[in-house]
């Protein structure tokens, strides 16, 4: 019986296909080198690519396509191949390491850092996988916690790649189809997300012989649908988990797999962390030059494109180096005990993400015709407004001022030193504040007078004096409250679960409530538009309990002792939600 002749190297392929570059490759011939090069360990098969002339790569990728059912059936194999010879986007090495762990791993698990493509490698791996298998045989499902991640942050990655490289078939807002053989549009990717209780939602996806599940924002990801996916990966199956890893639910679904990722025991989870240090910027990892920007947009490197150490450390100075965010968007690890924030980071960034309701009822507040008032965002008609007032102690540190209307907060004023040196200076601010806000109720059309609260510690009591008399005299038709954060709360259940010491706590607990999410929808109550510092304020001070058993919120001198700011920008936010008793024309919070 005769020998089985052994397959032809890639070298000898590429002088094949160099004697006939006139004539083309006959195809035959090229039908063997499509074997060949399926064949070929794919550092050896990107190379001899290169060797090919246009009309030999077509012929053979013709055969390619017989042979594998995708005309990119050559790149099965590598992840970061495809990106790079048919996307043409540049790739540096950690975001190689995850997308090649793909095809040969059941679940990878990626706990990120900050600004280093998480979504960017998603949206790559979601093009590779429904271009390089024939349609019908691989089904992509992508999901994340809230459908607008879905929606806003993976599918415009996904429609963009697609659209440019010029790959088969179309994309809608959250779908991609490609015409079989017999000219069908058959659905090869899709994305959704579920109620975090609905487990069952998870069932049922599999439909074809191949999957791959891409979760975005894995850190966020409720248990219920983490664990419903495990009940899919079944066959050729796969999962990849990236996001930030969770600051404010311990043991999550999501770093329970990357501890299951680190156990030797588990060889089919891997988990491949990628730090905002791990960037090239920092590094000096030398990278290509990026891809992914417009043509006529000078060469650079992708480095630009990446976070560097001036990011670093301004976020550290800016949170503390032990704090939940710093934890988990820099050193891409998860805090232990959920960070013991009064307001978990994820709390607000749900809230300055939570989208303006739109519809009857519904008015921008830059078409209510004031020249003042130019945001963008929406208010209900007949909301409710009111006014936050921090007032430095001593002329230090910051005055600021916030407004509530309805459900969003809104930053108008901070500022500090000789600006705050005397009580009549604090006190015209306000009433600047004051008359803006009584012009946007009236044309609201708010029923309820406008509502000031004012911490009277300091210059504070001044001002509240100085408002109260001028509202006597006609200046002003709103109601001045003066509040003393350090005295006890109004209120005190002995049941509770969390029972403020002082009515700062108690404002503080306050505006967690209204922050926490919704199980069933996700969101918490507010509607955040306010500056960075403001944002990065509500998260820092710490969680504590004194000897009775009552909630003590880390006080000011503590947090400047560890290095953090006061948190004079919060504290304005939390008297413009604080109601104090009695109440005059009592409404309810959220308009």
């Amino acid at each position: 019986m005769a020998a089985p002749t052994p397959p032809r190297t890639p070298a000898a392929a590429a002088a094949v296909a160099s004697k006939e570059q006139r004539s083309g490759v006959r195809s035959k011939e090229a039908g063997n080198l499509a074997d060949d090069l399926l064949r070929a360990p794919v550092h050896i098969r990107r190379e001899a690519l290169k060797t090919f002339s246009h009309a030999d790569r077509t012929q053979i990728f013709t055969e390619i396509e017989r042979e594998t059912g995708s005309l990119y059936g050559l790149w099965a194999d590598t992840p970061s191949g495809f990106i790079e010879d048919v996307l043409g986007e540049s790739i540096w090495s950690k975001q190689r390491e995850i997308v090649d762990a793909i095809p040969n791993h059941k679940r990878t698990m990626v706990p990120a850092g900050f600004g280093v493509g998480k979504t960017w490698i998603a949206g790559r791996l979601v093009a590779w996988a429904g271009a390089v298998n024939p349609p019908g045989t691989m089904l992509v499902v992508t999901t994340a916690t809230r459908f607008r991640q879905v929606r806003n942050q993976l599918w415009p990655h996904i429609r963009k790649t697609i659209a440019r490289a010029g790959l088969p078939g179309y994309c809608d807002e959250v779908q991609w189809k490609i015409p079989d053989q017999w000219g069908n549009d058959v659905r090869v990717a899709y994305g959704f997300t579920a109620q975090a209780h609905d487990e069952a939602s998870m069932q049922g996806i599999h439909g074809t012989p191949k999957l791959l599940i891409v979760v975005d924002e894995a850190g966020g990801i409720a248990r219920a649908i983490g664990n419903g996916t495990n009940n899919l990966l079944t066959g050729e199956a796969a999962l990849l988990g990236i996001g930030n890893p969770a600051m404010d639910d311990p043991r999550s679904w999501f770093e329970v797999m990357c501890e299951e990722g680190d156990n030797p025991e588990e060889p089919g989870t891997v988990t491949i962390p990628i730090a905002t240090l791990d960037s090239p910027a920092i590094t000096g990892e030398k990278v290509p030059f990026c891809n992914d920007c417009p043509k006529g947009v000078p060469p650079h490197s992708l480095a630009i494109h990446l976070p560097d150490m001036d990011w670093v450390n301004r976020t550290i100075r800016e949170y503390g180096e032990d704090h939940p965010y710093v934890i988990a968007k820099v050193h891409a690890k998860f805090p232990k005990g959920g960070g013991g924030k009064v307001i978990p980071v994820t709390w607000v960034e749900d809230a300055e993400q939570n989208e303006d309701p739109t519809g009857p009822g519904w008015v921008r507040l830059a078409d209510l015709g004031l020249a003042a008032e130019t945001a963008k965002h929406t208010v209900r008609r007949g909301a409710w407004v009111r006014l936050g007032v921090d007032v430095a102690a001593d002329g230090g540190d910051e005055f600021t001022i916030y407004r509530c209307v309805g459900d969003v907060i809104e930053h108008r004023h901070h500022s500090s030193g000789a600006a705050n040196d005397n009580q009549v200076k604090v006190a015209k601010k306000i009433l600047e504040e004051i008359h803006a806000a009584e012009r946007l109720a009236r044309a609201l059309g708010s029923t309820a007078p406008v509502r000031v609260k004012i911490d009277k510690n300091g210059l504070g009591h001044g001002a509240v004096g100085m408002l109260e008399t001028w509202a006597d005299n006609g200046k002003h038709h709103s109601q001045i409250v003066g509040v003393m954060v350090s005295e006890s709360p109004l209120r005190d259940d002995p049941g509770a679960v969390m029972r403020p010491f002082r009515k700062r706590d108690e404002m503080w607990l306050a505006a967690r409530a209204l922050l926490q999410p919704d199980p069933e929808t996700g969101s918490g109550r507010l509607r955040l538009r306010v500056d960075r510092e403001a944002a990065i304020q509500l998260s820092t001070p710490n969680l504590g309990h004194n000897s009775g058993g009552h909630v003590v919120v880390e006080s000011k001198k503590l947090m400047k002792a560890r290095g953090m700011k006061s948190p004079d920008r919060a504290e304005g936010i939390l008297l413009a939600l604080y109601e104090p008793e009695p109440l005059r024309h009592a409404r309810g919070l959220i308009a």
